[in-house]
């Protein structure tokens, strides 16, 4: 147990930090109904902006700078790229995020450089001795900003007001346009907010392993992790970020010697695996049509 119990922890903080990218993802889905595949992407640009804060702030202070510019990066994106295909066909807008995705991989490697970077100063050190495990602060800060976050968006889509407009927006657009409803400002703030989780995320995974173009490919594991989840839920995001970070720990313990790469590919069978009993993912909300 002593010699598993480390990899359970890595695995719970691992975890913490898809179910966080993940969320940012899923709200977009839900409002908008749009696959963002540029969520990777701006988890770099996130990423890259704690860095450039870190060089004249200490790095608490250089993530929390971060955040504001990231929502308003992501207000931006909305307006610029979102709104003029609003109304179009769902797979011009996929297109256009996928357009976006590239633009930016290349605009930050123009800014930035491809080199490896690695953040000035730390967080403070949480990590303790549990017996024989020694729980790292990593995973601790992953788990303290993950979920406390996670948790406060679940309450807010589900008993606030604001969280209610989305719902409706959600539900049907032209409907909320005719009741008043400002879809265009609340539509803006998912996209915000949708940025800066992605930068709280990009920011955490800097922390452990530095700023470059390869923290795009970690971004991937987003869509495993919301289609696992239900790509209309938001505790699903959590809970399905939890389900495959610790997976991936026990494979990467128990399988990756045998089966060297697997470890890699987990994520998209346990997706495939759940898919066929569970369409919607584990959470996700269930779609009747009548034809």
């Amino acid at each position: 147990m002593s010699d598993l119990l480390p990899y359970l922890i890595g695995g719970l903080g691992n975890g913490a930090l898809y179910g966080l990218l993940a969320l940012g993802f899923v709200l977009v889905y839900r409002a908008t109904s749009v696959v963002n595949f540029a969520i990777g992407e701006f988890l770099l640009v996130g990423a890259y902006l704690t860095y450039t804060f870190a060089l004249f702030l200490p790095l608490p202070l250089a993530m929390l700078a971060a955040l504001p510019v990231a929502f308003l990066f992501g207000l931006l994106v909305e307006r610029g790229f979102v709104r003029p295909l609003s109304g179009r066909n769902v797979v011009a807008v996929i297109m256009a995020t996928i357009g976006l995705a590239a633009a930016l991989d290349g605009g930050v490697q123009l800014v930035w450089g491809p080199d490896l970077k690695y953040l000035s100063g730390e967080l403070p050190q949480l990590g303790f001795q549990l017996g024989e495990v020694f729980v790292p602060s990593r995973a601790l800060w992953n788990l303290l900003l993950a979920l406390p976050l996670g948790l406060f968006l679940l309450w807010l889509l589900r008993r606030s007001r604001y969280g209610i407009l989305v719902r409706a927006i959600s539900e049907r657009e032209v409907a909320a346009l005719a009741l008043g409803i400002p879809t265009a400002r609340i539509l803006a703030g998912v996209w915000g907010v949708s940025a800066l989780l992605a930068t709280l995320a990009g920011a955490l995974l800097a922390v452990a392993s530095g700023v470059g173009p390869n923290l795009v490919f970690l971004g991937l594991k987003v869509f495993p992790v919301a289609i696992l989840g239900g790509l209309d839920s938001v505790g699903g995001a959590l809970l399905a970020g939890f389900i495959l970070g610790i997976l991936e720990a026990l494979s990467q313990r128990y399988l990756e010697p045998v089966l060297p790469g697997f470890t890699e590919a987990l994520p998209f069978v346990v997706v495939l695996l759940v898919l066929l009993v569970r369409p919607y993912g584990l959470l996700g909300e269930r779609q009747i049509e009548r034809v």
